[in-house]
């Protein structure tokens, strides 16, 4: 019999979310990630819980109404991470019509089943504290409404949740190899430490290394294309005193976020650059940052220079090779592909995805294959815990407490830490789920 029903390669939000829904189904759950929890992709996002505005505009209906019905659930199961934020929207000249950004809205309000958020509304930005930053030309904008997130403690408190759910959670841990028979044998890394698991399915949810991962590790090539789009941010100074977000249309029809962040500064982005490079350590380039400021140049009195640049990341996606030739067209929706090659155990790739809808994903990710099946008892006790119901669970708003090792852990077992051995919890840890002081220090930045 198999260690796991399920192994997962990647701490991302996709795996840490597909995890939680797993293990709230009574399946037994392995996650292996080779840094910290969401240290990828999943915290270099916009670090918002949004529908897609854009998206309309390419027709991906479904993806949009999925991605703002997440948005009300998210809102409830999260509210001390995910918080409502209204956005400005000043029309261009030039670009896409009033009559055609107003009609975009009304779709968005309609797709969105609204309960929570307020409805989006015409402004006069000559009297709204969101024309006060603006040029004068802009004198009326949309404003809707979105909402923002903090990124990287959602994928934490998600994995969190699968650990008080009986997953295994292994930070810091490569596999190093998987063996294809009748079940898979995993081959781990820990700091040096060799270990073997087996499962019975194995989920490629590597973001940006699902190539690598299938060509190293799996040894078995993706069976489609993968589409790596780079998407950058630049942090300045806070630019304006409300707290309304900004949506602006760039000359190329893109459109770029400016955001409230950490409450002294500005977020701004993000660009779509096809990428070749160093996985490891993706940065913006000089002409992304000119990019991103020429944009709120247009639009802000203030102008902002790429020497009032105080941070700046990038993060990579691992699309669906849809053909498309722009990057920015290039789908956002997730990609399921099942591997179910007779006699040999199951492999699931997971292509793209958005944060918004990492639950969707989970979800759609158990229909296509139910690790469960065949063995005993798993049936009732996954329709009692499932995690990705309707009325999901709440994720835990201190999620960690002393265990009988004498360390702060995020499980509820009495007696012994419940996560992996040889990272002691220490006070200044306790609340960031982090096995190192490293990884605890990234999360505060």
């Amino acid at each position: 019999m198999a260690d796991f029903d399920l192994a997962i390669i990647g701490g991302g939000i996709n795996g840490a979310g597909l995890a939680r829904d797993a293990a709230g189904r009574g399946i037994r759950v392995l996650l292996v990630e080779m840094n910290d929890l969401g240290s990828g992709t999943s915290s270099a996002s916009s670090k918002m819980i949004h529908g897609g505005l854009r998206y309309l505009e390419h027709g991906a209906f479904r993806l949009v109404r999925e991605a703002l019905s997440e948005r009300e659930v998210l809102l409830r199961m999260a509210p001390h991470l995910v918080r409502p934020m209204r956005f400005m929207l000043p029309p261009l000249p030039g670009l896409r019509s009033a009559l055609l950004l107003r009609f975009g809205l009304f779709l968005y309000d309609i797709l969105g089943a609204r309960r929570l958020l307020p409805a989006s509304r015409t402004a006069d930005l000559t009297h709204h504290p969101a024309g006060q930053p603006l040029k004068r030309e802009f004198r009326y904008g949309f404003e809707y409404s979105d909402c923002s997130v903090d990124d990287s403690r959602l994928v934490v408190l998600n994995a969190v949740d699968a650990a008080e759910r009986g997953a295994v959670i292994q930070t810091r841990t490569r596999c190093t190899r998987a063996e294809r028979r009748d079940e898979w044998e995993l081959v781990l890394n820990d700091h040096g430490r060799r270990s073997v698991a087996t499962a019975r399915v194995l989920v490629n949810a590597a973001g940006p290394w699902i190539g690598g991962v299938a060509d190293t590790i799996i040894r078995q090539p993706l069976a489609r294309g993968v589409r790596l789009i780079k998407g950058s941010h630049i942090v300045v100074r806070r630019q304006f005193q409300n707290d309304f977000g900004y949506i602006l249309e760039a000359p190329d029809r893109r459109v770029v976020f400016v955001l409230p962040f950490a409450d002294d500064f500005s977020l701004i982005g993000t660009t779509d650059e096809n990428f070749v490079g160093d996985l490891s350590a993706p940065t913006p380039t000089p002409q992304e940052i000119g990019y991103l400021c020429d944009v709120v140049n247009r639009y802000f009195r203030n102008v902002v220079t790429p020497d009032e640049v105080v941070r700046s990341f990038s993060g990579v996606r691992a699309l669906y090779d849809d053909g498309s030739n722009k990057p920015e067209d290039v789908t956002r929706d997730y990609e399921l592909v099942l591997d179910k090659s007779d006699g040999k155990a199951p492999l699931l790739t997971v292509y793209g995805g958005k944060i918004t809808t990492y639950r969707r994903l989970a979800e759609a990710a158990l229909a296509r294959w139910d690790p469960t099946s065949g063995r005993r008892g798993a049936g009732p006790r996954s329709r009692r815990c499932r995690a990705g119901s309707s009325r999901p669970r709440r994720l835990n708003r201190k999620p960690t407490k002393r265990c009988g090792d004498g360390h702060f852990c995020p499980g509820s077992t009495p007696a012994g830490c419940c996560m992996p051995t040889g990272f002691a919890w220490t006070e200044s840890l306790k609340t960031r789920a982090a096995w190192t002081i490293w990884d605890s220090s990234l999360r505060a930045t």
